[in-house]
């Protein structure tokens, strides 16, 4: 498996439909900055992507945030995993995905990873946890249906 960032354009349409079809589905695909995505590519195949948000951006290139009902979570300093999905679980690839977004926060001289998860997404809490992040705050952050969201921070090394 490679872990690529940026995403190659090669790779960049796929990688951005694996991200919209889990983020934003209902929307039409947008147009996605490579410089803030990592893709996990097996065999020719995007396997997974994480986006990436700071200060000047996410991984779409305009903003799926916007509205009068989205409420942004506190901000941060930290490297933000914006999305993070795989096509197959269990197999490594978002802890792969993780470490490589661990090295691009170092890279770029953010403190560390932010990740926002939905408090009902167990499966996902787990996750971030067994990777070490720990939670700093909850609230009613994102869309009103997503419910409690936690906010998670794992501290990067220079």
């Amino acid at each position: 498996m490679q872990i690529l960032t940026p995403i190659p354009d090669a790779f960049l349409p796929d990688a951005a439909r694996l991200w919209c079809n889990a983020f934003a589905p209902r929307s039409r695909q947008a147009a996605m900055r490579a410089d803030h995505g990592i893709a996990a590519v097996r065999w020719g195949q995007v396997v997974g992507i994480c986006g990436l948000r700071d200060a000047g951006g996410g991984f779409p290139a305009t903003s799926m945030r916007g509205g009068f009902a989205f409420r942004a979570a506190p901000q941060t300093s930290d490297l933000v995993l914006d999305g993070l999905v795989v096509a197959e679980t269990r197999q490594g690839i978002g802890r792969a995905l993780v470490m490589a977004a661990a090295r691009q926060a170092a890279f770029r001289g953010h403190p560390g990873l932010r990740a926002e998860v939905r408090i009902a997404n167990r499966p996902a809490m787990a996750f971030y946890r067994a990777l070490g992040f720990v939670e700093v705050t909850r609230g009613r952050f994102g869309w009103p249906w997503d419910g409690q969201v936690a906010v998670l921070h794992l501290p990067v090394d220079d």
